[in-house]
């Protein structure tokens, strides 16, 4: 059995129309009484007004014959066996529902006409149901009678004519459920309480009720200044609320746990495998559990109970537990599989960030090996010059030995060096030697070169990082030297001195008296790799880098025509 579309609609459209309706058959069969036809009837017309009315079910939805018959024959037992006590259930449960509802409407036409409703609900209730169950003798009062009978329906009235609100009621109606009870209780602890005294302390309906009102009052009072207390105190919304987020210490411990788990694992699978393991031993709601993410997987605990699968990205946990989750329950463990999946991902980053560093390092070594083996080249392919002149005049011989003996173990030294730096790339710093020794070797390395090298301070307790000074220096000089192919007669001069106030540090500056380097070419020397004519345009990239790991800096202090000075000096 359905509703037609149309008719449906209709009754989304009229739905105060139904609730004034229902209202209106209510107050009309309490009026004839619960005893006769005619009432009974009434009630009969309200219950089906209600029917259509009430937010549970919609109204296009499909009823079978099944329902349909239990609905009827509730019909009818409620009939039957209808009397004052069923009823005052039966209008507060009716005022439970309004007033778990008339929060959601933004007009204030609607928030006033379901307010009406509900008091005219509970008016009806306190002065005309309720005295029917009361012994006669203490009920009997003709002013509620009155009230009942001549003034509840000019709310009916009243309501009847207020503005209809601009908007629409929704077909997926929203109930509060707190609410509701919170309406209904309090109408139970109105009657009862009237009720109980009037036993007790032998008071008529009237003081009785008046009394339950009071003391109901004082205590909703109470209850919202505890809720919500004034002078900065937390009341007892706090505490709710820090319950609904907390659900007891098994969270806050597991916290803990997972921080530890995210010092000691390194590698991201082992974490995620780690932690979520340990949410069976720190929750007891888990027995168990699966988790993926991209081709990886793994188990823990057992597979039994309620299944429920939670998501964060790429990362899909599903979890076992004894019972069924409450929506808050599941709330927490929708946040505890985000947490994880941020530190997984924090993992997963931080790997790859060290295999691209790693990769960086290579590649920047590779680069500074690419100048050490050019300025070998340079000196084997001296050396082989060497070789030539000595074939052809043997003056030479001692001179050709002197030579060797400088440079082969130079060379040597510098493809050990090199070999080491394959070993461990991104070594930019390497060992410390003696800045004499160190100087001395550079002046026999370059001696028929025709390179000015001049020295300042006592050297000889200082020690500086050899690598880096090696790499700039050769740099320098081989950058200078080229120079003399435009100009044979390029005056070079290198001078290592001590920086003051520096505990001992050194300070290495090479000069040429050639042509300044272009504008365009010296703001982005050490910046950038920068167009080169005899080599790859990134030696002073590489060398100002490996100064700058190391706490120096490669500056270019002069550059003019006749004085071309770049220096190496502690930051």
């Amino acid at each position: 059995m359905t509703t037609s579309p149309h008719l449906a609609d209709w009754l989304d459209r009229h739905r105060r129309w139904l609730l004034l309706g229902l209202l209106l058959l209510l107050h009309l069969g309490l009026m004839q009484g619960i005893d006769n036809f005619q009432g009974r009837t009434m009630l009969v017309a309200h219950i089906g007004l209600f029917l259509l009315w009430q937010p549970f079910v919609q109204a296009e939805l499909r009823l079978n014959y099944i329902h349909f018959t239990s609905v009827f024959v509730l019909v009818i037992a409620a009939i039957t066996w209808l009397n004052w006590g069923i009823l005052i259930i039966w209008v507060m449960f009716i005022a439970g529902i309004i007033g778990g509802k008339v929060f959601f409407f933004g007009s204030r036409a609607s928030k006033i006409f379901y307010l009406m409703a509900l008091a005219y609900l509970v008016t009806l209730l306190l002065t005309f149901i309720i005295p029917q169950v009361i012994p006669r003798q203490q009920s009997q009062n003709e002013l509620f009678l009155a009230l009942a009978h001549y003034v509840l329906p000019l709310v009916l009235l009243l309501m009847a004519v207020l503005p209809v609100a601009a908007e629409v009621e929704r077909r997926d109606e929203v109930i509060d459920l707190i609410y509701s009870l919170f309406v209904f209780l309090v109408l139970a602890v109105l009657v009862l309480g009237s009720m109980a005294l009037m036993l007790v302390l032998q008071l008529g309906y009237i003081e009785s009720l008046l009394g339950a009102l009071a003391s109901s009052a004082l205590l909703l009072f109470l209850f919202s200044w505890t809720w919500n207390p004034l002078a900065g105190f937390s009341g007892l919304s706090a505490m709710f609320s820090r319950y609904l987020l907390s659900i007891g210490l098994p969270f806050e411990r597991w916290m803990h746990s997972l921080a530890e788990h995210a010092q000691k694992e390194n590698h991201p699978e082992e974490f995620l495998a780690s932690i979520c393991g340990d949410l069976v031993n720190r929750l007891p709601w888990v027995v168990g559990g699966e988790w993926q993410v991209h081709q990886k997987q793994g188990k823990f605990g057992e597979k039994q109970g309620e299944s429920n699968e939670f998501r964060h990205g790429a990362l899909r946990i599903t979890l076992f537990t004894r019972h069924v989750l409450s929506p808050s329950m599941l709330w927490h463990f929708t946040l505890v599989v985000q947490i994880i999946g941020e530190f997984y991902a924090a993992k997963l980053s931080a790997r790859q960030l060290s295999q691209m560093a790693y990769l960086q390092a290579i590649h920047e070594t590779g680069a500074r090996l690419t100048h050490d083996i050019k300025n070998l080249l340079q000196s084997l392919n001296m050396l082989c010059f060497a070789v030539e002149q000595e074939k052809d005049d043997q003056q030479l011989s001692s001179q050709f030995q002197a030579l060797l003996r400088r440079q082969l173990p130079v060379i040597s030294q510098r493809l050990q060096q090199a070999l080491a730096k394959l070993h461990k790339p991104g070594n930019d710093q390497g060992t410390f030697e003696s800045a004499q020794a160190w100087w001395d070797q550079k002046r026999q390395r370059y001696a028929d070169q025709g390179i000015y090298f001049e020295s300042s301070g006592d050297l000889q307790g200082v020690d500086l990082p050899a690598d880096l000074f090696t790499h700039v220096i050769e740099n320098l000089l081989q950058n200078a030297l080229d120079k003399r192919g435009d100009k044979p007669l390029l005056r070079i001069e290198a001078r290592l001195e001590l920086a003051a106030g520096q505990n001992g540090k050194a300070i290495l500056t090479v000069c040429d008296d050639g042509e300044p380097i272009p504008d365009p070419l010296s703001k982005d020397l050490f910046r950038e790799p920068v167009r080169s004519e005899s080599g790859y345009g990134i030696g002073l990239f590489q060398a100002a880098r490996q100064a700058e790991a190391a706490g120096y800096e490669l500056q270019l202090v002069n550059n003019r025509l006749g004085s071309v000075c770049l220096r190496l000096a502690p930051q």
